[in-house]
């Protein structure tokens, strides 16, 4: 299985868009409607649900695209929508957020193939994460 990291020194050299930070409510985003309406095709991870109840804290930041779409972090937002909704409603963490400010794969949708327009943004937005997660995920727990 291949490493979700590479050495920081690595993605130094492999630049993200510029992103602004917020520290933001986890019920901000959940309300986003690109988010609202989508966070429940995301996965349940369960063993994250517990991990959340025990230890409520979020460590790493999450990085989101203009429309608050998480490409690192969809996971935690799915288990805290779960938590929120079916445990605890108070359940409201501060989350440190990195938000793309503006859509810079806007470009793919010119090329004419789109299968292979789709297959080069999905690569990019892996790349994105690898990086993203290497640089600044300073906690080993994913959460």
């Amino acid at each position: 299985m291949a490493s979700d990291r590479i050495t920081k020194e690595t993605a130094q050299k492999c630049p993200l868009p510029p992103v602004n930070w917020h520290w933001i409510k986890a019920s901000e985003i959940l309300a986003q409607p690109t988010v609202k309406d989508n966070i429940h095709a995301v996965g349940l991870n369960k063993p994250l649900v517990e991990s959340l109840q025990r230890e409520p804290e979020i460590y790493n930041p999450i990085l989101c695209l203009t429309s608050w779409w998480p490409l690192v972090g969809s996971q935690r937002l799915r288990a805290i929508w779960e938590i929120r909704h079916k445990i605890n409603p108070d359940y409201n963490p501060d989350l440190k957020v990195a938000r793309i400010e503006k859509d810079y794969l806007n470009y793919t949708a010119l090329w004419p193939e789109k299968e292979f327009a789709t297959k080069m943004r999905q690569v990019t937005f892996q790349m994105w994460e690898l990086i993203f997660k290497s640089l600044w995920f300073e906690s080993t727990q994913t959460k």
